[in-house]
């Protein structure tokens, strides 16, 4: 695989963030992270999918290079999603700290994030996995912690650069959590005792920074002390994200292009990174969103796929190669174009194993595109998946039958197993987001449409009947069935609505010629001669 993917390394965008990392060192640490503040979708895998990418092209290199990926569990619960209206009286809490609204995990947290990494895993993403409020109560961040404080002065400055609303010279990088409610939304650093201390006041929300929900959610007025070595708290995120990369050396991060705005997040970080924790900021690998069917990924408004939504419908090395095209460009997951997406993967595994000359630039982006996205050995396919959608709606359907028949019809040596794979998530995918002239059930007696067929038609089928014996491609039989409509002075259109009538009672349906050809030869012999006359 390092020659397929290295011969043209600088075609891809991950070669080309590898080839930058290498002039900064031997050695890097790729960070993801993840809000964990509802049901975790594909946008939320974006950036450890992308960061896999980056880890594997410096592994390629013979870089030493380490993934990790930090739940961000320590954040206010902004907003109830759709469903778990029942924990309503738990926003501003840390989500850490949120019960399991179905209570099969011992919080909140676990019962989302630990299904997401191991849906990961079966994209081939195996990052080291962090709790981002445990590395606070375990003592883990303590030294950054007090770093802050201590350059607290300069923390304020840097932030003011970017604030509309100053912060006050007594300003303390530090969010308590109260004692009494449970909140981190509402309680306000007061003071510090130079040592593990820090007093608060439980007094409300800051307006210019919290949703929507947050700003209806009052303080408790509790009076409490904060113990920075029990992570009774966190530092606000700005510092936080800039402390992280001191703490884990990450010198390359993938994020969304809403921390990349200027005067964002990563803008503010670096600053921070440098003149206050001394460390290099990581080199930002910045993407564009993802949309779902048109509309905005919002686990709150249940417009959502997770990435097991999308193992039951597809392989994982597609939605990698999508996610692995050019990342400054939005775009949309359209889950009735499945085989369009597919199909575009499929090209790439061709030019990958040579089955297609090469002409182009992007079609050595599509190469290397399809190389990255593997989660085992490259194994060739090429089976299209509106065929495996078809053949999963056949019952009983002989696959070793099936794969001589394409095998005779020119197609190259193939995965029987990833075949199996790509019919099992086909027929997931016809049947909840496929066209309706995908979907079809074989009519089991053909006299309920006798009365629709008429002679000849029946002429037509009984003459298609006869040809079977001899091997043909899908496109060779496609014009079979449009000469022999000609021959007999039929129109085409008219002899391909009497297949799907014999077959399977409908007058669209998908590609007649394949349907045939998948199907027992004595099978459609039988059917096609029922209604001679």
């Amino acid at each position: 695989m390092q020659s397929q993917g290295a011969e043209k390394a600088h075609f891809h965008w991950a070669d080309e963030v590898a080839g930058e990392l290498e002039k900064r060192g031997k050695k890097h640490v790729v960070e993801t992270g993840t809000s964990i503040s509802g049901v975790p979708h594909v946008g939320n895998a974006s950036d450890v999918i992308r960061g896999d990418a980056v880890r594997k092209a410096l592994a390629e290199r013979g870089v030493e290079v380490e993934l990790i990926w930090i739940a961000d569990d320590g954040d206010p619960f902004r907003k109830v999603p759709r469903g778990m209206e029942s924990l309503q009286d738990f926003l501003g809490f840390p989500v850490y700290d949120i019960p399991d609204p179905s209570k099969c995990h011992k919080n909140f947290v676990d019962h989302f994030a630990k299904p997401f990494i191991s849906d990961l895993e079966k994209f081939g993403v195996r990052p080291k996995v962090y709790s981002g409020i445990e590395l606070y109560r375990t003592g883990s961040l303590l030294g950054e912690i007090k770093t802050a404080l201590k350059q607290r002065n300069e923390i304020r400055e840097i932030l003011n650069q970017f604030r509309k609303t100053p912060l006050s010279e007594d300003y303390l990088p530090w969010s308590p959590v109260c004692h009494k409610c449970g909140r981190i939304s509402t309680a306000k650093p007061v003071s510090w005792d130079n040592g593990n201390l820090i007093s608060y006041e439980c007094s409300g929300v800051d307006a210019e920074t919290q949703s929507e929900a947050l700003k209806e959610v009052s303080g408790c007025g509790h009076k409490g002390v904060s113990d920075i070595t029990k992570g009774e708290g966190k530092l606000p995120w700005r510092v936080e994200w800039a402390a992280r990369w001191s703490h884990f050396k990450v010198t390359c991060e993938p994020f969304g292009k809403e921390h990349a705005t200027v005067g964002g997040s990563y803008d503010t970080s670096k600053i921070i990174s440098k003149e206050v924790f001394n460390w290099e900021p990581p080199l930002p690998v910045v993407y564009e969103f993802f949309t779902l069917n048109g509309e905005k990924i919002s686990s709150s408004r249940g417009n959502v796929i997770t990435l097991a939504d999308w193992l039951g419908i597809c392989e994982p090395e597609v939605l990698k190669f999508f996610m692995y095209k050019r990342l400054q460009k939005q775009r949309d997951i359209k889950l009735d174009m499945v085989p369009n997406m597919v199909d575009e993967y499929d090209q790439g595994e061709r030019l990958f194993f040579n089955l297609e000359e090469e002409s182009a630039e992007s079609e050595d982006k599509y190469k290397r595109m399809y190389s990255l996205s593997q989660v085992g050995k490259p194994e060739l396919l090429q089976v299209p998946f509106t065929l495996c959608s078809m053949l999963a709606q056949i019952p009983n359907v002989d696959l070793n039958r099936v794969v001589k028949q394409l095998e005779s019809s020119g197609y190259p040596k193939f995965s029987l197993e990833k075949m199996k794979k790509r019919i099992h998530a086909a027929g997931n995918w016809v049947a909840k987001y496929g066209p309706e002239h995908l979907k079809f059930t074989l009519l089991e007696n053909p006299d309920e449409v006798s009365g629709e067929i008429n002679a000849l038609q029946a002429r037509g089928l009984s003459i298609l009947a006869g040809r079977l014996d001899v091997p043909y491609t899908p496109e060779e039989f496609h014009k079979l069935i449009y000469q022999t409509a000609r021959d007999i002075g039929l129109e085409p259109n008219s002899l391909f609505e009497a297949i799907y009538l014999s077959l399977i009672k409908k007058h669209r349906g998908p590609k007649a010629a394949a349907l045939i050809l998948s199907l027992d030869k004595d099978f459609v012999k039988k059917r096609f001669t029922f209604f001679k006359q």
